[in-house]
């Protein structure tokens, strides 16, 4: 039987290449996290959400990464530009609850992102920690 998820020994190192900044899809967001983030760019809140993000569904907000290459809106020379406030989804990366539950989506990531397999093995509660930090894995 397969360790729980948390009991893997997962390895993660960020390089800062900024990769996953720049793949098409949502950077789903708390419900806190667009004041913090007008804030910290010292935008009113309905200038953050009608310039940067996106309005979804089910009434939650996201920001909306597109397909062309560009990336984030907030990743700038490489970097997020919005570091002390960085969505939780974003904070949580690699750890998503649906790559970490199954060890082959979790091979199939280590092919697109160079920091997984890099570094020293996280302890569970780092992994749990990380785990819940991203608004899709609750």
């Amino acid at each position: 039987m397969d360790a729980p998820p948390a009991e893997r020994g997962f390895r993660f190192e960020c390089t800062r290449c900024g990769d996953c900044c720049r793949r098409p899809g949502f950077v789903y967001l708390a419900a806190d996290e667009p004041a913090r983030l007008a804030k910290h760019l010292g935008l009113p809140l309905a200038g953050l959400k009608r310039r940067f993000l996106t309005r979804l569904v089910d009434g939650t907000w996201a920001i909306e990464v597109e397909e062309s290459g560009s990336g984030c809106p907030f990743l700038v020379d490489n970097l997020c530009s919005v570091e002390p406030v960085k969505p939780g989804q974003c904070r949580a990366y690699p750890f998503w609850r649906e790559l970490v539950k199954d060890p082959a989506a979790w091979e199939r990531e280590a092919r697109a992102c160079e920091g997984i397999g890099k570094g020293e093995p996280l302890p569970p509660d780092e992994v749990r920690r990380r785990l819940r930090l991203d608004p899709g894995s609750h």
